[in-house]
């Protein structure tokens, strides 16, 4: 029987205790890993949101900068180059943004002002818009970016 004793107590290995200690260490470092890496993938849409809102906006420029007036219409959307579908004054374009959403374009009564925005939701765990161009008169006003706003018609001109 003491040899037994003395048996296992010279068997080297690890404890229960230190392999569950290990366990969580590895744990909590994925942990960290997947919130870091989620970060960074939302971190990528939103750059990418960026990029393709400013295409729209130099084309809109453009647009504006030939006609004197934003489109108002689908075919002058298109002449503009982009495709979309219509309700009044807003439209909803066809390109899709890195979230899966569809771009909208707002423009204002007068087609000397407009809004190119992508709404998304858990912003800083908030619902709201990207709005990444605002432009008037031919000239960017914003620079593409995030705003967080729950203001469902950045233009402000509510049906």
């Amino acid at each position: 029987m003491l040899n037994l004793k003395k048996y296992l107590r010279s068997e080297k290995g690890f404890t229960m205790i230190e392999m569950m200690v290990v366990l969580i260490i590895i744990a909590v470092l994925i942990a960290g890993g997947i919130k870091f890496y989620l970060g960074y993938i939302e971190n990528s849409r939103v750059a990418k949101a960026k990029a393709q809102i400013s295409t729209m906006q130099a084309a809109l420029d453009a647009y504006y900068s030939e006609n004197g007036a934003y489109p108002v219409s689908q075919d002058e959307l298109l002449n503009a180059g982009m495709k979309a579908s219509s309700t009044t004054s807003s439209f909803t374009l066809d390109t899709k943004d890195p979230w899966g959403q569809n771009y909208k374009y707002v423009v204002s009564s007068k087609n000397d002002s407009c809004v190119v925005y992508t709404g998304y939701s858990n912003v800083q765990k908030q619902s709201g818009y990207v709005v990444a161009a605002e432009c008037k008169n031919g000239e960017l006003i914003d620079p593409p970016g995030i705003r967080i706003t729950n203001d469902t018609d950045p233009d402000g001109n509510a049906e």
